[in-house]
C-alpha cells in the first residue's frame, strides 16, 4: 500500500511538473507514455489505411521486461540539453553606476519631444525651461552628494572602486533614478514606465552623446589627460561668452570660454568674462557644440532672460558632490546653463589598458534590449556547413536500440531529464532518494521513461503533416484560452512551435470555438487587424486604439513605449481640459454621481471615447448619422463606422471639390477632347492599358477625359499670370489624358459682376483685354484646332509679362508667331490673317455669326460671379489648385493632387465605376457628393485645418443664442456648434467686425445646413487684452452675454461705437443713458460692464481678427467681415465630425431622468452648447496636434466592446480593468490575434510586460484561423529581449532558448529596430550553421573538442566530459546607429536622386596633433578589445552615400553624438544645391520654415532609439534652377587601368563553410591578378574571427580588405528567408554600398576559384552599358533540360537575348549611378516582389527581368565556367571556377571544389589552395598568442 501511494504521489507530481513548467498539460501522458499517432510523417492516404485503429496503449507493469540496461554511468541523452543564448552589447557605450542616473533624466527631456518631429528644434522657454528634466536634477541636487558615488568616482585604484561598486549597485542607481523622477513627474505611468525604460537602456544613446561631447571638452581643455589613469574630476563646467549681432540678438561665436572645476570660482569667472574686451575677431570658436547648447537643449529656468551673453555647459557626473556643487552654483547665479552628463570618458584608455594586462576597466560594456532573435530549423538540400578541416562526416553514431533498453535493477533513480521528467529530482521532493536501487514499481517507471524519451524527442522537432496541422490554430487558441495563465502560455507555445506543434496537433477543440473564432476573425477583417505576411491571419496592436505596427521583422520597441508616452501625455492633457468644464457643467444641469469618480465621469469618458476614435472615424460614422446605444454599435461596428472595402475607397484626407462644370455652357471654352479630337487617335482605348503603364511609373495614357483642368485666366493682366498653364504644357508633352478648359474673365469685371464697356478700337492701339483674349482663342481653336491654341496660350502667357501691357495688334502678333514656329502657318500668311483677326475682334464678331461673341464673354464673367472664381486660380477635377505666390509650394501641392487624383481615378476603374465606355462624362460623373461646394471658398484649399480652444476660461455665460420658432430638443439635434469671433477690440476694423458679426447673429438664416439638424451658439471674444474704456466695458458684457437679447447687446456696442471715452466710468454713464431699455435690462447692462472677462489665448495668430467654430480657425482674407455663407462653410468642412461628437456626447449630459434636474435659472440650452462646443474645440485641437493618427482606432474600440458583451467568451480575455476606480482616465491597451503568426511571437513578451509591470488595461481577443496552411512560423523559434526586471549587474538581458531538440540544424537570425546595424562580436561556433556533435554534444564546449579531435587525442585525452546542460552563447555588437531620412528638391517638389551627401563626427576647435583613431580588434574567439595610440576625443568619422529616387532616401551611419551631415565638397550637387530648413506636410507639400538660411551643413544629433526618419531638403542656387545633377554627359568608357592602379572586388558570404571557400576565393584573385587587389566583403553575415584572420591574410598575400554594410530599408519589401536576404543585397544596393569615390567594382562570389587575370577584366570595354555579366554556358547537352529560360515566360521575356548568371559581374559604378540603375533596378524589384512566387533566384532573375530597361553586357564566356552547364572541353580556357549546384545530384560543396579544381588545369588544386590559408589562419592563431 505504501508503494501505491508512493507511485501515486509520483504520478500526480509529474503531472503538476508538466502543467506548471513545461505548459504542455493537454498532453502530459502522451509526452513520455508516447502516443497513437506517433507515426506524423504520413499523409491522408496513410491515415484512412488505419481504420483497424491505433496501437494499444501500454501499461506500467509492460515496462518491467527488457532485453538490456543501460549503465548509470551512460547518458541517455549523450548530447544533453541543448540551451542557445544570444545578446547584444554596445561594446564601446560604458555602462557605470551612474548610467541610470542619467538615463532617467534623458527619458524626462524627451518627454517634452514626444510625438514631434525629430527636426524640430523649436522648443520653447514655455514647454522646454521648466521641464521635468530639470526638475528631476533640481531633486537629484537637493540631496546631495551620495557618499558611495563620490568614493566610485575619487578611487584610483580599479579593485578598489569593483569592491565600492558592490556596496552600490546598479540596482541602487536605478532606485534612486526612478524615485527621483516619479517624484518630479506629473504622470503615473511613470512610476512603472521609468524602470521599464531604465531596464531597457531606452535612453542610453542619449547618455553616450553627452559622454562624447564630454570626452572632447575634457581633452580640448586639458581637464583629462589620456595618459593619466584617474585624473578627471567628477564635473567641471565650461562658461563662455557668446558674441551679439549688430542688432544685439546673440550668435553662436563664442568669445571667451574658462573652465571651472570649483563652484567657488564661478563668480569670478562670470565678472572676468564681462569685463574683458574681447573684440570680435578673437573669437575662439564658432558654433562648437562644445560651448554653446545643442538645438533641442534648453537653459535651467533660473536664467536670467535679458542682456546676459554668458553661457555655461555643465559636465558631470550625476550624484556625486562635485556635479551637486557646480549645479547649484550654477543655477544661483542665474546665468544660461545646461547639464550634459560625463559618462565614463577613460573607458577608452581603461579598455586598452586592461587588454595590456596593465588594469581593468571599471566601467561594462552597455548590454542592450528591445531586438528579436529568430532560431531556423535550415532544410539543407546541399551541405552547406563545415566540416573542419579534415572534412569527416562526425555524426555517424549510432544509438542503441531503445525500445528493448531498460533500467538496472542494481541502479538509483538517473539523474537526467528523460521525457521530460528527473525522476531523481522528483523523488528528492517526496524524500524518497537515495543511492540505492528503486523499487520494481519504480524501475518500471525509470525504463517508461528510458523507453519513450526517443518519443518525446521526435515529437518535439517534427512538424506535424499539412492534414494534421489545418487545426493548429484553434488548437492553440485552445490551450491558451484554458490556460491559468493564458499570456505565458501564449508566450511559450508561439515562441516554440517547432517542439509544441506535435502536441498541439492532438489537442481537442471546443465545438463552440469554431463559431466564437470565426466571429473574432470577421472582427479583425473590419478593423484591418490582419497579417498579410501569415495568410491573412489576425494581428492588430492598438495603444488607445492607436495601431502600433509589429508587423516588420524592425519592430521597435522604443517607439512603443513612446506611443504609450504620447498616448498618456494626451489622455492627461484631455481630462486636464474638459473636466474642470464638465464638472462644471454637470453641476450647473444638477446631475448626480453615480459611479463614485464624480459626476462628470460618464461624460469625461465619453469624451475620451470620441478622442479615441480619431477624426476620420468620427467623420465617417457622422457622414452615415447612424446612432445607437454602445452595445448596438459595438455589435455591428460596420453599420455605423463603415466597412473595410469603403474605407478603401477614401484617401486618408479626402478632397473638396467645386462644381466648375455644370453652369458653364458659353462660359468655359475647352480647347481640346481627348476621346474626339483626332491627334489622340492612336492612343489605346482600354482601360486595362492605364493599369499597365502605371506598374512602370509611366502616365495613364489612355483615350478618355479622365482628368479635366479648368485654369481661370486674364492674359491680359501680368499680374494674375495663372502658374497652371507651364504644368499643363509639362503633362501634355508626357501623354497625360488631360482636357483644358479656360475662362477668360477680367478681375474687374468679375468683382463688378458685368463686364465693362470696350474701349475704343483706336486702330488696334488699345490696350488688350480679357475679351479679345475670348475672341482670339475661340478663332484659333476652331481655324488651327485646339492643341495649337493651347500653345499659344501658353507661350503668350510669358510675352505678356515679359512685356507687360500690349496692344491688342501686339498681342494677335504673339499668337501668330507661335504658330508660324509651330509650322501651322508660313510667314507669307502672317498678314493676312493679322487683317483677319483684327476685324474679328473689333467688330466683335467671327464674321460667320450673327450676334456679337460680347455674349460669350458676359457668360463668363457671370460664370465667374456665381462660382466666387478669380483670374488666378485654377482647379483639376474640381480640386482647387494651391495659388501660385509662392511657386515651390504651387509645384508641391500640384504633384500631390496629382498623385491623389490618379489613385482615385485608379480605384474607380478598379471598381468598374470608370470602364472604356462609361460613364459617359467622367468629369460630371466626379462632380458630386457631400464633399462638393457649389461655390469656391478659401477653406476648401486647406488640407488640414487649424484648431484652437481660444479661451478655455470662458464659461456657458457669453454664449448668445439666436432665437428660433421652436425650442430644441437636444436629443434629437445633430449638431451643436459653437461660432466664436475673436476681435481686436481697440481697433476700428475689429470693432466694425465685432458689430458686423452680431448683425449676423440676430439675423440667421432659417436652416445652417442643406440636411442636418444644426443648433449654433455664438460667443465674442477680444483677442488681446482690452486697454481703451470702449473695448474694456463692451469685453465686460460679451462675457454675460447670455442674459442679454441680442438686440440689447447691439444696441450697447453701436452706441460706444459713435464716440471715445476717457475712463471706464464714463463708458458706463454713457450706457446708464440709453433710452431703449427697460430699467432691469439696463441695470444688468450696467452690472456686466463693470465685470473683469478674461481674454482669448490662441494659437492663431499674427491676425487679430478670426473666427473659430468648434475649434476651427478661420481668418478672413483682407480682415473682411464673416457672412452667412462663411459659417455654412466652416459648418459644412465639420458637420461630419461634429455630428458623431454630438450624438455621442449629448446623453451623458442630458438627464437620465426626468426628475433629474438643475437650477432652474441656468439655461440648459447655453450650458450644452458650451459644453459640447468646447469638448469639440478640445478634442480637435489634440487630435489634429497628434504626431500620429489612427485610422482604425473606433473600429478596434468597437470589436472588443462587441467580444466584451458577451459574457463567458473564452476568446476575450482582459486585465487589470476598471480605469474609473483610479479615478483618472489610463492608457488603454487592446490586442487581436491568431496565436499562431511571427507578429504573436514578437508580442508575446511585451504584453506579459504591459500587465505585469506598467499595470495598463489590457485587452485581447484570440482570433484563430479555422484552417492553416503553411502561413504559420513553423520551423522557427523566437524571443524578443525586453525584460523589464533585467540589470546589467546581476541578471544580464539576453535571449534564451532552452531544451531545443538536438537533431536540427539550425541557423540565427536577428531582429533588430531600424537605425541598429549589429554585428557578430563573439560566437565559437557557426550561428549560420549551429549543430550538435553526436560525440561531444551541441555547445561551444562540445564544438570546441570536435574540432580539436586530432590534437586532443595526440595529447592522450581520453573521452570528453559532458554537460547536462550544453550552452551555446553568441554575442552581437551595436556597431552604428543609422541616420536616414528623405532628401527633396524645394524647387521642383522632387527628390534629387544622385545627390551626394557626407556625414562627419563634429570636432573640437582645439585637438591634439598627435591624432589617432580607435580601433576594434577581434580575437580569434570573436571577442573585441580596443586598440590605438594617443588616443584622443575627435575622431575622424567619415561616411558618403546618394540620394535615391524611392521617397528620396537616403542612409548614413553614425553613432551616438553630434555630427555635421553636408552635400559632398567638390561634388557637382555643392555647385547646384544649397540646404535650407523646412517641412513636407501629410499631403506632401513642402513648407520653407520662416527665416530659413541658405546652409552648406546640416547639424544631426544621435540621442536616441526613435530616430523615424530625418528631413533633409535642398534649394537650387540662382543660374542653376535647370541644372542637371550629373553634369554633361562625359565618356566612361574604354578607360584602361593605369599603373599601380587598384582592382576592387566584392564579395559576400555567411557560414564557416562559405568564409573558408571566401579566402580561398581571396587567395587565387590576389595570386593571379597583376594588379593591386583591394576586397569589399560584405559585413552583415560574416563571423568576428573570419574578419580579424582575414585581415591579417590580406596583410601576408599582399591585398587590402574593407568590410561594407547597408541596412535594408523599411520602405522597400523585404524577404525572410536568410539566402533570399543575401541575394538582395547582392544587386540592389550597388550604388550607396561603396564609397562614391570606388568607380569600378567586380564581383565574385565566394565559393569560385580564379584562374585568370581579373585586370583584364577590368580593362573590358562594356560598351556603354552599366554592368557585364557572363550568359549561361548552354555547351553541357545532358543539363540543358534545366535551363528554365528557353522556354515558357523567360523565352518570350527575353525575346532572344542571354538569360545571365550571377556568379560573376563586372559593374562600371559611375555609370551605374548616373543612370540611377540602383533606383530602376529597386523599382523592378518592389513591383516583382509582390508575387511571393516570382524572382525565384532573386540576384539572378532580377538583372536579367530588367534587361529592356537596363542593358548588360554580355561577358565573353571564358569568364565563368560551371561544370553544371559548361562542357569538359570548355574548361582549359575557363578564367574563374565556380561552383555551382548541380541540379540532377546533390554534392557538398567541398568535395566538389576538391574533385573539380584540381588537376594539370590548375597552378595549385583547390586543396592545396586551402592548406595554404589552413596556414594563415594558424599563423594569425600564433600572432595573437604572441600579443
Amino acid at each position: 500500500m505504501v508503494a501505491l501511494i508512493r507511485s501515486v504521489q509520483l504520478l500526480a507530481l509529474i503531472f503538476v511538473h508538466f502543467c506548471v513548467v513545461k505548459v504542455h498539460c493537454w498532453s502530459a501522458t502522451s509526452l513520455f507514455f508516447g502516443s497513437g499517432d506517433e507515426d506524423v510523417d504520413v499523409d491522408i492516404d496513410d491515415v484512412k489505411d488505419r481504420s483497424d485503429g491505433a496501437p494499444p496503449k501500454r501499461t506500467l507493469a509492460s515496462f518491467e521486461q527488457h532485453s538490456h540496461s543501460i549503465p548509470i554511468g551512460q547518458a541517455i541523452t549523450p548530447r544533453g540539453r541543448r540551451d542557445i543564448e544570444a545578446s547584444v552589447k554596445a561594446h564601446t557605450w560604458p555602462t557605470t553606476i551612474f548610467s541610470p542616473l542619467c538615463e532617467a533624466w534623458a527619458y524626462l527631456e524627451a518627454g517634452a519631444f514626444i510625438g514631434k518631429a525629430k527636426s524640430s528644434s523649436q522648443t520653447t522657454e514655455e514647454e522646454g525651461n521648466d521641464s521635468l528634466a530639470w526638475r528631476y536634477l533640481d531633486a537629484l541636487v537637493e540631496q546631495g552628494g551620495i557618499p558611495s558615488l563620490d568614493r566610485w568616482v575619487d578611487e584610483s585604484n580599479v579593485q578598489d572602486s569593483k569592491e565600492n561598486a558592490q556596496l552600490w549597485t546598479f540596482q541602487n542607481s536605478t532606485s534612486l533614478a526612478a524615485d527621483t523622477a516619479s517624484r518630479a513627474s506629473k504622470s503615473a505611468l511613470d512610476e512603472h514606465l521609468i524602470p521599464m525604460a531604465l531596464s531597457l537602456r531606452a535612453h542610453s544613446p542619449h547618455c553616450e552623446m553627452h559622454r562624447s561631447l564630454a570626452r572632447d571638452a575634457a581633452i580640448t581643455f586639458g581637464v583629462y589627460n589620456i595618459n593619466t589613469v584617474g585624473s578627471l574630476p567628477a564635473a567641471f563646467s565650461l562658461v563662455s561668452r557668446v558674441g551679439k549681432d549688430d542688432g544685439g540678438a546673440e550668435t553662436n561665436f563664442v568669445l571667451g570660454t574658462q573652465v571651472i572645476l570649483d563652484a567657488s570660482l564661478l563668480p569670478a569667472a562670470i565678472s572676468t568674462l564681462q569685463s574683458e574686451d574681447i573684440k570680435g575677431e578673437s573669437r575662439e570658436g564658432e558654433g562648437s557644440s562644445l560651448f554653446m547648447p545643442l538645438p533641442e537643449e534648453t537653459f535651467h529656468p533660473t536664467a536670467l532672460v535679458g542682456d546676459s551673453n554668458i553661457v555655461a555647459i555643465l559636465y558631470g557626473q550625476m550624484g556625486t558632490t562635485a556635479f551637486a556643487s557646480l549645479y547649484q552654483s550654477l543655477k544661483d547665479s542665474q546665468i544660461k546653463f545646461v547639464v550634459r552628463h560625463m559618462g565614463h570618458v577613460p573607458y577608452e584608455e581603461e579598455t586598452k589598458m586592461s587588454h595590456d594586462g596593465k588594469a581593468n576597466t571599471r566601467a561594462t560594456p552597455t548590454v542592450l534590449q528591445g531586438y528579436g532573435v529568430r532560431l531556423d530549423i535550415r532544410n539543407v538540400e546541399y551541405k552547406a556547413f563545415d566540416d573542419g578541416p579534415d572534412d569527416k562526416d562526425k555524426d555517424g553514431d549510432t544509438e542503441p536500440d531503445w525500445n528493448e533498453a531498460g533500467h538496472s535493477p542494481e541502479d538509483p533513480a538517473r539523474d537526467e531529464p528523460l521525457a521530460g521528467v528527473n525522476l531523481h529530482t522528483l523523488l528528492g521532493r517526496l524524500n524518497d532518494a537515495d543511492s540505492g536501487p528503486l523499487p520494481s514499481d519504480l524501475q518500471a517507471l525509470q525504463t517508461a521513461l528510458i523507453q519513450s524519451h526517443p518519443t518525446q524527442l521526435r515529437s518535439e522537432s517534427i512538424v506535424p503533416p499539412a492534414w494534421q496541422r489545418r487545426p493548429l490554430s484553434l488548437q492553440a487558441a485552445t490551450v491558451v484560452a484554458a490556460s491559468s495563465d493564458p499570456l505565458e502560455t501564449l508566450k511559450g507555445v508561439s515562441q516554440n512551435l517547432p517542439s509544441v506543434a506535435h502536441s498541439l496537433s492532438n489537442v481537442q477543440v471546443p465545438k463552440a470555438f469554431e463559431d466564437l473564432a470565426e466571429e473574432a476573425s470577421n472582427l479583425a477583417t473590419k478593423v484591418g487587424a490582419i497579417s498579410p505576411g501569415w495568410g491573412d491571419a489576425a494581428f492588430g496592436l492598438f495603444i488607445n486604439s492607436r495601431p502600433v505596427d509589429v508587423e516588420r521583422p524592425s519592430f521597435n520597441v522604443f517607439q512603443l513605449l513612446d506611443v504609450i508616452r504620447e498616448e498618456d501625455q494626451r489622455l492627461s492633457d484631455l481630462e486636464m481640459k474638459a473636466r474642470p468644464m464638465l464638472k462644471n457643467t454637470m453641476s450647473m444641469l444638477g446631475r448626480s454621481d453615480d459611479t463614485g469618480a464624480g459626476a462628470e465621469w460618464p461624460a469625461l469618458q465619453a469624451v475620451r471615447k470620441v478622442f479615441d476614435m480619431g477624426a476620420e472615424k468620427l467623420a465617417q460614422m457622422g457622414k452615415k448619422g447612424m446612432f445607437g446605444d454602445e452595445k448596438s454599435i459595438a455589435k455591428d461596428p460596420e453599420d455605423y463606422y463603415g466597412d473595410g472595402e469603403e474605407e478603401e475607397d477614401k484617401s486618408p484626407s479626402e478632397k473638396y471639390r467645386i462644381d466648375v462644370a455644370r453652369g458653364g455652357k458659353n462660359a468655359v471654352i475647352y480647347l481640346n477632347d481627348i476621346e474626339k479630337d483626332p491627334e489622340y487617335k492612336s492612343w489605346p482605348a482600354s482601360m486595362q492599358e492605364m493599369f499597365y503603364r502605371s506598374q512602370f511609373g509611366g502616365a495613364p495614357t489612355v483615350r478618355r477625359n479622365l482628368f479635366t483642368m479648368l485654369a481661370v485666366i486674364d492674359p491680359a493682366a501680368t499680374e494674375t499670370a495663372n502658374p497652371a498653364l507651364d504644368a499643363v504644357g509639362q503633362l501634355m508633352n508626357s501623354q497625360f489624358p488631360l482636357r483644358l478648359g479656360v475662362l477668360i474673365v477680367n478681375d474687374d469685371d468679375v468683382s463688378n459682376g458685368s463686364p465693362s464697356p470696350p474701349a475704343p478700337w483706336n486702330n488696334g492701339d488699345r490696350h488688350f483685354h480679357a475679351r479679345d483674349s475670348s475672341l482670339l482663342l475661340k478663332y484659333i481653336s476652331k481655324a488651327f484646332g485646339g492643341m495649337a491654341a493651347i500653345s499659344c496660350l501658353i507661350h503668350s502667357s510669358h510675352a505678356a509679362a515679359e512685356s507687360g501691357e500690349i496692344s491688342v495688334r501686339e498681342y494677335i502678333g504673339i499668337y501668330l508667331s507661335v504658330l508660324i514656329e509651330m509650322g501651322v502657318i508660313h510667314s507669307g500668311q502672317k498678314q493676312h490673317l493679322q487683317q483677319e483677326i483684327e476685324v474679328i475682334l473689333e467688330s466683335g464678331t467671327t464674321g460667320t455669326d450673327t450676334k456679337p461673341n460680347d455674349v460669350n464673354y458676359e457668360a463668363a464673367v457671370q460664370f465667374a460671379a456665381d462660382k466666387l472664381v478669380r483670374p488666378g486660380m485654377s482647379f483639376f477635377n474640381g480640386i482647387p489648385l494651391p495659388d501660385g505666390s509662392n511657386m515651390e509650394s504651387f509645384g508641391a501641392g500640384l504633384n500631390e493632387i496629382l498623385q491623389y487624383e490618379q489613385r482615385h481615378i485608379m480605384n474607380l476603374a478598379m471598381k468598374n465605376v470608370i470602364t472604356d465606355t462609361k460613364p459617359r462624362s467622367i468629369y460630371a460623373s466626379l462632380l458630386k457628393g457631400d464633399k462638393l461646394f457649389k461655390q469656391y471658398h478659401p477653406l476648401v484649399r486647406e488640407t488640414a485645418g487649424e484648431y484652437s480652444v481660444v479661451s478655455p476660461k470662458s464659461d456657458w455665460r457669453s454664449l448668445m443664442l439666436p432665437k428660433t420658432s421652436a425650442p430644441f430638443e437636444y436629443s434629437n439635434v445633430d449638431a451643436i456648434f459653437l461660432i466664436e469671433g475673436v476681435f481686436d477690440l481697440d481697433n476700428p476694423g475689429g470693432f466694425e467686425s465685432a458689430v458686423s458679426f452680431l448683425d449676423l447673429i440676430s439675423s440667421p438664416p432659417e436652416a445652417w445646413h442643406d440636411s442636418k439638424r444644426v443648433s449654433v451658439a455664438f460667443r465674442v471674444l477680444s483677442s488681446g487684452l482690452p486697454m481703451s474704456p470702449n473695448s474694456q466695458v463692451i469685453n465686460n458684457i460679451f462675457c454675460d452675454a447670455s442674459q442679454f437679447d441680442i438686440e440689447d447687446i447691439k444696441g450697447v456696442v453701436k452706441t460706444l461705437q459713435s464716440d471715445i471715452y476717457d475712463n471706464v466710468a464714463d463708458a458706463i454713464a454713457t450706457i446708464e443713458q440709453i433710452k431703449d431699455f427697460s430699467g432691469h435690462v439696463l441695470q444688468k447692462i450696467v452690472e456686466a460692464a463693470k465685470k473683469e472677462c478674461p481674454v482669448a489665448k490662441t494659437s492663431a495668430p499674427e491676425k487679430n481678427n478670426f473666427y473659430v467654430a468648434n475649434g476651427r480657425v478661420y481668418v478672413p482674407i483682407g480682415d473682411s467681415s464673416l457672412s452667412a455663407s462663411d459659417i455654412k462653410m466652416l459648418i459644412n468642412l465639420e458637420i461630419d465630425k461634429t455630428h458623431a461628437m454630438t450624438k455621442l456626447i449629448t446623453p451623458h449630459l442630458l438627464p437620465a431622468t426626468s426628475g433629474e434636474g438643475g437650477d432652474s435659472n441656468v439655461p440648459e440650452g447655453h450650458v450644452i452648447h458650451h459644453a459640447i462646443g468646447t469638448s469639440a474645440a478640445i478634442l480637435n485641437d489634440i487630435m489634429s496636434a497628434s504626431s500620429s493618427s489612427s485610422s482604425n482606432s473606433h473600429d478596434s474600440a468597437a470589436a472588443f466592446d462587441s467580444l466584451q458583451t458577451d459574457s463567458g467568451n473564452p476568446l476575450y480575455l482582459s486585465w487589470n480593468d476598471g480605469s474609473s476606480s483610479s479615478g483618472h482616465l489610463q492608457v488603454e491597451v487592446s490586442v487581436i490575434l491568431d496565436p499562431l503568426t511571427e507578429p504573436t511571437q514578437r508580442v508575446a513578451p511585451l504584453l506579459i510586460a504591459i500587465r505585469d509591470f506598467l499595470k495598463l488595461p489590457l485587452r485581447l481577443i484570440l482570433a484563430p484561423r479555422k484552417i492553416v496552411s503553411n502561413d504559420v512560423p513553423l520551423s522557427s523559434y523566437y524571443r524578443f529581449v525586453a525584460d523589464p526586471t533585467a540589470f546589467p549587474d546581476s541578471s544580464p538581458p539576453k535571449s534564451l532558448f532552452q531544451n531545443l531538440p538536438t537533431n536540427h540544424l539550425l541557423t540565427l537570425r536577428m531582429d533588430v529596430p531600424e537605425l541598429w546595424d549589429v554585428q557578430q562580436a563573439h560566437t565559437i561556433q557557426d550561428a549560420d550553421n549551429l549543430r550538435c556533435d553526436a560525440r561531444f554534444g551541441c555547445g561551444d564546449e562540445a564544438h570546441v573538442l570536435a574540432n580539436n579531435e586530432g590534437e586532443r587525442d595526440q595529447g592522450g585525452t581520453k573521452q570528453a566530459q559532458r554537460r547536462a546542460v550544453e550552452s551555446t552563447q553568441i554575442e552581437y555588437s551595436l556597431k552604428s546607429l543609422l541616420f536616414f531620412g528623405q532628401c527633396y528638391d524645394v524647387s521642383q517638389s522632387t527628390p534629387p536622386n544622385g545627390l551626394q551627401l557626407t556625414l562627419d563626427r563634429s570636432k573640437s576647435n582645439d585637438t591634439s596633433e598627435s591624432e589617432s583613431t580607435t580601433e576594434t580588434e577581434i580575437e580569434p574567439d570573436g571577442s573585441q578589445h580596443m586598440t590605438g595610440q594617443n588616443l584622443i576625443a575627435t575622431q575622424a568619422e567619415h561616411t558618403d552615400t546618394l540620394v535615391m529616387k524611392t521617397v528620396g532616401y537616403w542612409q548614413l551611419r553614425a553613432n551616438a553624438g553630434v555630427w555635421d551631415l553636408r552635400i559632398a565638397e567638390q561634388s557637382r550637387g555643392a555647385e547646384i544645391y544649397h540646404m535650407v530648413d523646412g517641412t513636407v506636410g501629410k499631403s506632401g507639400s513642402i513648407r520653407l520654415a520662416k527665416n530659413s538660411a541658405e546652409t552648406t551643413s546640416k547639424t544631426l544629433i544621435m540621442k536616441d532609439f526613435t530616430n523615424l526618419g530625418r528631413l533633409l531638403l535642398v534649394k537650387r542656387r540662382e543660374g542653376y534652377e535647370q541644372a542637371s545633377l550629373f553634369g554633361d554627359e562625359v565618356d566612361l568608357d574604354g578607360t584602361q587601368l593605369e599603373n599601380n592602379e587598384t582592382v576592387h572586388v566584392f564579395s559576400l558570404a555567411t557560414g564557416h563553410a562559405y568564409e573558408r571557400l571566401l579566402k580561398i576565393m581571396m587567395l587565387s584573385v590576389t595570386k593571379r591578378t597583376t594588379s593591386p587587389v583591394k576586397f569589399w566583403l560584405f559585413e552583415n553575415f560574416l563571423s568576428p574571427s573570419f574578419k580579424s584572420s582575414a585581415k591579417y591574410m590580406a596583410k601576408q598575400i599582399g591585398c587590402e580588405v574593407e568590410f561594407v554594410t547597408y541596412k535594408w530599408p523599411e520602405w522597400l519589401r523585404g524577404q525572410s528567408e536568410k539566402q533570399r536576404i543575401i541575394w538582395g543585397y547582392k544587386i540592389l544596393f550597388l550604388d550607396v554600398l561603396f564609397p562614391l569615390d570606388v568607380k569600378k567594382i567586380i564581383y565574385v562570389d565566394a565559393d569560385q576559384v580564379v584562374r585568370g587575370d581579373l585586370t583584364e577584366l577590368w580593362n573590358l570595354d562594356l560598351e556603354g552599358a552599366p554592368y557585364g555579366y557572363t550568359p549561361f554556358c548552354d555547351s553541357r547537352e545532358e543539363t540543358l533540360g534545366y535551363q528554365f529560360w528557353r522556354t515558357g515566360f523567360w523565352q518570350s521575356h527575353l525575346r532572344g537575348r542571354p538569360y545571365h548568371i550571377s556568379a560573376l559581374y563586372v559593374v562600371d559604378l559611375e555609370r551605374f549611378r548616373r543612370e540611377l540603375v540602383g533606383d530602376k533596378l529597386r523599382s523592378t524589384y518592389q513591383s516583382l516582389s509582390a508575387d511571393p512566387n516570382s524572382l525565384s533566384n532573386l540576384d539572378q532573375d532580377l538583372p536579367n527581368y530588367a534587361q529592356h530597361d537596363v542593358r548588360i553586357f554580355s561577358l565573353p564566356q571564358k569568364w565563368l565556367w560551371c561544370e553544371s552547364w559548361c562542357s569538359d572541353e570548355t574548361k582549359a580556357e575557363a578564367m574563374t571556377i565556380d561552383l555551382c549546384n548541380n541540379p540532377q545530384h546533390k554534392e557538398p560543396k567541398i568535395s566538389m571544389a576538391k574533385r573539380i579544381i584540381s588537376g594539370d588545369l590548375f597552378d595549385e588544386s583547390w586543396e592545396e589552395l586551402d592548406a595554404e590559408v589552413a596556414r594563415y589562419n594558424q599563423d594569425f592563431l600564433e600572432y595573437e598568442k604572441v600579443l
